[in-house]
């Protein structure tokens, strides 16, 4: 059982897990330390890590930038901390992510993160899936980067592990690694396509009828549709993949937003369909 209580800790006692915790913002840090008010500086949330860290013992959880403010004071002053106790790694990261959620407005990026290092189930299929594809979820814009967070976690409530691997698999078979590839609207689009049609759809033939197209053709496509229907961007790139889809021979496959989406009846709904057999 964990507990907590209210001290006063050098500032040399504390240090950060970056496991867990977003970069440092040195020029913020800076500032705070220039207009120093401790009045301000209110109580840091820490985790007491006991013997097992020599020389700083206390992970702070919350007030990151104070602390570093703090150490740049020129008489390091002591900060008034809120000491959690017994809390493992994966604990102090649940918490940070709570804190932070409750408390100011963090990145996308800080909130997966947090969730990853926390053990979330959700968190850690997703990035298992992708790893295994050889990419990496990862903000910086490289080739094989992922960054549609958001996108991934709508494909797992869809359709779990299965649909996004599909879906990246296709992806990195059509374009490769290319950073478009894996832009939002398309990675949920195609996976709409896999979700909502698994088994009318050829997937050979959708395949070809991708290589037609680099992604950035696909999604002026997609936001061409705007002129004939309404919908997400994710539907209308749905709907252009189908569109390139009933041009190649075999049997078309008519759609609309509709079959995209929750209020869809089936695949061949006749209302409001887009016409994607040219």
């Amino acid at each position: 059982m964990t507990d907590n209580y209210v001290t006063a800790l050098p500032a040399d006692d504390l240090f950060v897990d970056h496991t867990y915790q977003r970069d440092l913002d040195m020029s913020r840090a800076k500032k705070m330390a220039k207009d120093w008010d401790r009045r301000l500086v209110g109580i840091v949330d820490v985790s007491d890590r006991g013997e097992s860290t020599p020389g700083r013992r206390y992970a702070v959880i919350d007030g990151q930038h104070r602390w570093a403010a703090a150490a740049l004071t020129d008489n390091t002053p002591l900060l008034v901390c809120n000491v959690h106790t017994d809390l493992s790694v994966a604990e102090e990261a649940a918490l940070f992510d709570r804190l932070n959620r409750e408390r100011r407005r963090i990145t996308t990026w800080d909130h997966w993160n947090a969730r990853k290092a926390s053990g979330d189930r959700t968190v850690r299929s997703i990035e298992a899936a992708v790893d295994k594809l050889g990419l990496t979820i990862d903000p910086a814009p490289r080739l094989g980067h992922i960054r549609c967070t958001a996108t991934l976690e709508k494909l797992h409530q869809l359709g779990g592990v299965s649909l996004i691997d599909k879906t990246l698999r296709t992806i990195v078979e059509v374009w490769g690694r290319d950073l478009a590839g894996f832009d939002a609207p398309i990675v949920h689009g195609i996976g709409l396509v896999y979700h909502y049609l698994a088994d009318p759809i050829d997937d050979s033939r959708l395949y070809e009828s991708l290589l037609e197209v680099v992604p950035r053709q696909l999604k002026s496509q997609a936001l061409a549709l705007r002129d004939m229907t309404t919908g997400s961007q994710p539907k209308l790139v749905a709907i252009a993949c189908m569109t390139l889809y009933n041009k190649r021979p075999g049997r078309k496959i008519l759609v609309s937003t509709r079959t995209f989406g929750a209020t869809s009846s089936n695949a061949h709904s006749v209302t409001e369909r887009v016409a994607v057999t040219a």
